[in-house]
């Protein structure tokens, strides 16, 4: 129970970040340019749920998450963002099940849906990385008056849980693959 009301934050925190992307897609526009030349555009190292998840992202810039929403938001001059978070389960809780991802994922994408009727899941499945059990729902929606492909990966282990979403501009589904294939290390 104590997991579920865990998986149910989570759900929120994934969604004011999907949410968030859309309140960033009005000066994505203008920022290709600015984040090519950055210098902060450079590799993001990251090892999630006590290194289980280690992917890096090159080309990205940090931005401020909207509203104060937690985990960290990765901005390509692709067009792409890429919205990581990790927190750590309650004590006591138990860490998930197969059961317990595919019924946080059905939450996400009810939160996702009423907030977008544009949004559509296309694909969900269970996929096993390096051992790791790694929930992924793939969907199309519209942000910002732009259509977008969308990523969620969702893990845990050792007592953490993590969210990682993915958005890209649809026109570019190879990238949107490819970026998705590079977190799960394919």
């Amino acid at each position: 129970m104590i997991f579920r009301k865990s998986l149910n934050v989570l759900g929120t925190v994934c969604l004011v970040a999907a949410l968030g992307g859309t309140a960033n897609t009005a000066m994505a526009a203008d920022a290709p340019a600015a984040a090519s030349a950055s210098p902060a555009a450079a590799t993001q190292d990251f090892s999630l749920l006590d290194g289980k998840l280690p992917f890096k992202l090159q080309g990205y810039e940090k931005r401020d998450m909207p509203s104060g929403a937690p985990g960290a938001m990765y901005y390509s001059a692709h067009k792409r963002f890429v919205i990581v978070n990790e927190e750590s389960i309650p004590p006591g809780a138990p860490e998930g099940t197969s059961y317990d991802f595919v019924e946080a994922g059905k939450r996400i994408t009810e939160q996702l849906k009423a907030a977008s009727p544009a949004y559509k899941v296309v694909g969900e499945n269970t996929e096993n990385v390096s051992g790791l059990t790694v929930h992924h729902i793939e969907a199309t929606s519209a942000m910002g008056g732009e259509d977008v492909l969308q990523a969620t990966l969702m893990a845990t282990a050792n007592k953490k849980f993590a969210v990682i979403q993915v958005i890209s501009d649809a026109r570019d589904p190879a990238g949107h693959a490819a970026a998705v294939n590079n977190i799960l290390g394919k």
